[in-house]
């Protein structure tokens, strides 16, 4: 242990879920202290600056920017696709209430207001509102994936010439450059910080993340800059031309590839010792340090033994910040995958199997954790990769015989061991909620993936969960090498006949991976070809070619897509009510139970009574003249994806220079729009638009049926269950809250009043 304790900052970066704390930055602290380290400080800059942000002063900021972009935008005769793009946001904008962003977040802190699901509803909306007119800063539309903003719209995540473009970075970060010249700044410059460290969780994280490191190391230029986290390691690990590593991380003095708890220490010890960090597993120094070292991929790897681990701590997050009632922490009891062989898997950074080795504390040692971290959080989310089934069992019957009062979700697979009687014991634990990796409803694709389990038995286990009270999020994917059409819509019968057991499902679309089993034998499962896409220098996922007899037609491709949205139950994504892992979901289903999206969902128009309130879920705006790009965004994907069906990443300049070439006059128009309060936005054909008036202007269903006639009902009707499902409508008026008026666009040099 060392005698001299090194002054400390971890950094949480933008942007991902704002309503809970990672937990990772709370195990190196923890780890840290136990050897000594106690002068750590962790700063969760992805909440802090939201937080800053949503204030009225900064938002009245934002809504005088976007009214000067629609100004210079407006005179125009003619716009690019970029600037069409930056006009839309900028007219959405006008509509931003300066205190919408806070009124939304004490919605969701409130324990009350919170579980009223239609103020949930309109503070979520507010909120990606707010948060896709904060893109005005940047990228006009890089927040359009809420806070899991991802995607390769704008720049390619996995392209070198895009992450080291500071140009590039800067506009990409440039909407949280108030929180860091007014907030972090401070902090940093001029401190006695010694070492600074930047997490990086998720790959969307990572522009964000080099660019911070760009802007300490100008800040702070004497502290020792680390970086580390789960996408610095996919990064190492998936990186074509390991000499070019440091050409992505050129600000940094080391990175942590791996687990990162022995590393942070080690490199601790050094700087306390008053010198460089010598080679150590999971430590890759910047070459300026490490002359003569050897390369990177002679790295040796570290995996931590969990008993050794101290109970993670969360007293430095800042928990009354986070966007939910109550507070809730993800805890690791294991790490790795006990079943370790599904054939599409390539997790952690074992090359010779898909995941990193299976490890896990012993049950007493969870229930020590467990008690400590119950009195921080009653809602405990076990993040792992699968948890052990007798492990479970065993750590619920303690749970009830101790009667430790918490809630608690994980992932699990899909055993057979699963009774009745042991999904009792779990939600008699408190256990509220289960993820689980079905993959497929294909008895022949589950072979293929290696996952031990037939549909028929899938559907027996999660009856027993849902009969015992604990929600199923089903998680799967179509597209698996080789998978025939009626194979993939055997996925979407299994979830329709089935929907009684489980509160959530997707089906994604599978993803080759280099370390997966599909990868290393492509001839077991009919592929060739496998290689990066054109443009990709980090190759977390690869192109492969396959027969032309398995290529799915574009209309089937087509009905695919929509069969599998149609299974969609949830208004919104995750971090929001939408995925089990994440605090909202599991507080909900604690609340409401395995039928909560029946007992939040809107009535339909039959169950309508004629005084039951009816209101707006947005406005009702007119642009008489200018360019209206509302389709822009999504053909810009769409031309990302088709590249993609070609083997072809698009870097930053090639989706800039194809928005460019889009270039539109400016054409005399009027036309009427609903500008919902999540900033989603659709024309409005005729008979809809008066429906909406009559809504706005009435306010109950019998007063819009009595404004369009009886005779003329059974053609309304319908518009109104479609405007109910769209969410343009909601049925019950919020408490305390007054009716949507309707609202016209300011007078502009292209839209008036």
């Amino acid at each position: 242990m060392t005698a001299t304790s090194v002054p400390t900052l971890l950094l949480y970066p933008p942007v991902t879920d704002p309503t809970s704390g990672y937990h990772s930055l709370s195990y190196l602290e923890a780890y840290a202290r136990k050897h000594g380290h106690r002068d750590i400080r962790i700063i969760d800059t992805n909440i802090e600056a939201l937080d800053f942000l949503a204030q009225p002063h900064q938002v009245e900021k934002l809504i005088d920017h976007a009214r000067s972009i629609r100004e210079q935008l407006g005179a125009r005769d003619q716009l690019t696709g970029e600037e069409q793009i930056a006009y839309f946001h900028s007219w959405m904008a006008q509509f931003l209430e300066a205190d919408a962003p806070s009124r939304a977040m004490a919605v969701l802190r409130d324990p009350e207001r919170f579980y009223d699901y239609a103020q949930y509803e309109r503070a979520v909306q507010h909120l990606l509102f707010w948060f896709r007119c904060l893109s005005l800063y940047g990228f006009p539309g890089q927040f359009e994936d809420g806070f899991a903003a991802g995607g390769r719209v704008w720049i390619n995540p996995y392209a070198l010439c895009d992450l080291t473009d500071w140009q590039v970075l800067e506009r990409m970060a440039r909407p949280f450059a108030p929180y860091l010249e007014e907030r972090l700044s401070p902090i940093v410059k001029g401190s006695t910080y010694r070492c600074i460290g930047i997490n990086v969780s998720y790959t969307h994280q990572m522009p964000y993340a080099l660019w911070l490191g760009h802007w300490l190391r100008a800040q702070a230029p004497d502290a020792f800059l680390i970086m580390g986290g789960t996408a610095v390691s996919d990064y190492w690990k998936y990186m074509l031309d390991r000499d070019r590593y440091w050409d992505l991380f050129a600000d940094v003095d080391a990175t942590v590839v791996g687990e990162g708890e022995s590393a942070f220490v080690h490199i601790l010890d050094s700087l306390a010792e008053g010198c460089v960090p010598g080679p150590a597993p999971n430590v890759l120094l910047n070459p300026r340090h490490a002359a003569g070292e050897p390369p990177p991929a002679a790295m040796p790897i570290r995996y931590e033994p969990l008993n050794e681990l101290p109970t993670p701590e969360f007293r430095s997050l800042p928990m009354a910040k986070y966007l939910s009632p109550e507070p809730f922490v993800y805890y690791s009891p294991s790490r790795g995958c006990y079943w370790n062989r599904c054939t599409f898997c390539d997790y952690g950074l074992n090359f010779d199997s898909p995941t990193s080795p299976w490890r896990t504390s012993p049950v007493a040692r969870i229930m020590e954790d467990l008690r400590a971290l119950s009195r921080e959080a009653k809602f405990i989310y076990f993040s792992v990769d699968v948890l052990a089934p007798a492990t479970l069992l065993e750590l619920a019957r303690q749970i009830v015989n101790e009667g430790l009062d918490i809630r608690w979700g994980a992932e699990i697979r899909l055993e057979k061991y699963w009774s009745p009687e042991r999904c009792a014991l779990l939600k008699q634990s408190g256990c509220v909620a289960v993820s689980v990796g079905f993959e497929s409803g294909s008895r022949r694709i589950l072979e293929l993936i290696d996952k031990g389990t037939v549909p028929e038995q899938v559907a027996v286990t999660i009856r027993n969960f849902a009969e015992a009270g604990i929600g199923v999020q089903m998680m799967g994917f179509t597209g698996f090498p080789g998978e025939t059409f009626d194979e993939a819509m055997e996925s979407v019968r299994f979830l329709r006949e089935h929907h009684r057991y489980w509160t959530l499902a997707g089906l994604g679309g599978f993803v080759l991976t280099p370390g997966a089993i599909v990868a290393r034998h492509p001839e077991r499962f009919g592929i060739s070809a496998a290689r990066p896409f054109v443009g990709d220098d980090i190759a977390a996922s690869l192109y492969y070619e396959e027969p032309a007899q398995s290529a799915l037609s574009e209309a089937q491709r087509n009905e695919l897509e929509a069969a599998k949205r149609s299974l969609t139950r949830a208004q919104f994504d995750r971090p929001f009510l939408g995925g089990i892992d994440t605090p909202h979901t599991m507080m909900y289903h604690d609340r409401y139970g395995t039928s909560l999206f029946d007992r939040i969902a809107q009535p339909s128009a039959e169950e309508l009574a004629p005084d039951t309130p009816l209101v707006l879920n947005g406005k009702l705006v007119t642009e008489v003249c200018g360019f209206a790009p509302d389709r822009l965004l999504r053909s810009t994907k769409e031309y990302v994806a088709e590249a993609m069906r070609r083997g072809v990443a698009l870097t930053h300049r090639q989706l800039i220079g194809h928005l460019r070439s889009r270039t539109v006059a400016k054409e005399p128009h009027r036309r009427h729009f609903f500008l919902r309060h999540d900033g989603g936005f659709m024309p409005l054909p005729t008979p809809l638009l008066r429906l909406l008036e009559a809504v706005d202007r009435f306010g109950t269903l019998g007063g819009v049926r009595r404004s369009v006639g009886e005779e003329r009902w059974s053609t309304y009707k319908p518009l109104l269950v479609y405007a109910l499902r769209l969410h343009l409508v909601t049925a019950g008026r919020p408490a305390g809250e007054a009716a949507t008026s309707t609202a016209t666009a300011e007078p502009t040099a292209t839209s008036t009043a």
